[in-house]
């Protein structure tokens, strides 16, 4: 095994472990990459924590040892609700079950209930009913936020209007995955992964969409020039979700761009940076402020909204509209993801 390798898979246990101590912890999973052994250089850690009740003090979003942790909260009462509808037949909850958690690895299992929570995610998340139940909430979430693309244009807003555009282009990414009965992962590398599912599916438009949704040809130039200057910006910024996030960024989500995959972590910047704090704090709703704008010039075109053009946004929202009107064979397709 690789030194990286053992390195990563080490620390994972580690914390792990260090979870299972805790008196309140009931279970303990390694889940994401990690713990399908799937993992790459850069993998954070998603550990699934089962509690008897929900822990307002742990964050989703942590560091340690200068790697990104996700905790993953389980709460007892409702898992075991969940679980009994799947094994007594009913595979909807398994559409909302955090998909990090298939094919996890279990650390610690006193009461049994993460065993039986893995045996029906791992044999359940690609059955034909419950990748059709994921695909259709996103279908749904990415028309809800055309919608307010669109009324976001009419009150002529169209750099507000192209961050929600954005947010569907995910919805339809994700939904994109799953209709091919791959498991989306490592948002980080969503140019890289994005590029090869099209390339895999003949879907060469899909791609190309995505590249002129996220404005990803100016990559090079911004992460050379503009993203010194308004570093300390954004990750302040990153501060709005949690005390933690500013640290999660630098660390998971690579704050010096130095992991080779410079489109999929801009990504991940222009997804996320714009909305957070909203709507009562951060960017959003100040973005098409002409003033604003002016002072905050190079903060707009690292995210990719200085030039939000009311027309080409509108003509982005309705692309995007029909970015899954796709030939149904591939739609309907169930094989399970061997990534």
């Amino acid at each position: 095994m690789q030194p990286w390798k053992t390195e990563l898979r080490t620390w994972a246990n580690r914390v792990a472990s260090d979870f299972a101590k805790r008196d309140d912890v009931l279970g303990v999973a390694i889940g994401g990459s990690i713990g399908r052994g799937q993992e790459w250089r850069h993998s954070d850690l998603e550990l699934g924590v089962l509690l008897e009740e929900e822990d307002k003090s742990l964050p989703y979003f942590n560091v340690d040892s200068g790697r990104g942790l996700e905790a993953i909260q389980l709460v007892r009462e409702n898992l075991e609700e969940s679980l009994s509808r799947v094994e007594s037949g009913d595979c909807a909850p398994l559409v909302r079950w955090p998909v990090q958690l298939w094919r996890c690895r279990i650390v610690h299992d006193p009461t049994g209930l993460l065993a039986r929570c893995k045996k029906a995610f791992d044999d359940g998340l690609f059955r034909p009913e419950v990748l059709a139940g994921r695909i259709s909430n996103l279908r749904t979430a990415l028309r809800k936020k055309l919608d307010e693309a669109r009324d976001l244009l009419a009150a002529d807003r169209p750099a507000a209007a192209l961050v929600r555009t954005r947010w569907a282009m995910n919805d339809a990414i994700l939904a994109l995955h799953w209709s091919c009965g791959e498991l989306p992962r490592s948002q980080s590398r969503t140019d890289s992964r994005l590029r090869a599912l099209c390339r895999k599916h003949s879907l060469p438009s899909f791609y190309a969409l995505y590249r002129e949704v996220f404005a990803l040809d100016d990559t090079t130039r911004v992460v050379r020039k503009t993203w010194p200057l308004v570093k300390e910006q954004v990750l302040e910024l990153a501060c709005l979700w949690s005390d933690s996030a500013r640290d999660f960024f630098v660390h998971a989500v690579d704050g010096d761009f130095q992991w080779r995959q410079n489109a999929g972590i801009l990504t991940v910047y222009r997804l996320y940076v714009p909305t957070m704090g909203a709507p009562d704090r951060g960017v959003f709703n100040r973005l098409d402020d002409a003033e604003w704008a002016r002072e905050n010039r190079d903060l707009l075109v690292f995210l990719g909204l200085a030039h939000a053009d009311k027309n080409a946004v509108s003509a982005l929202v309705e692309r995007v509209a029909t970015s899954l009107d796709l030939d149904p064979a591939l739609l309907h397709n169930t094989t399970r993801a061997r990534q």
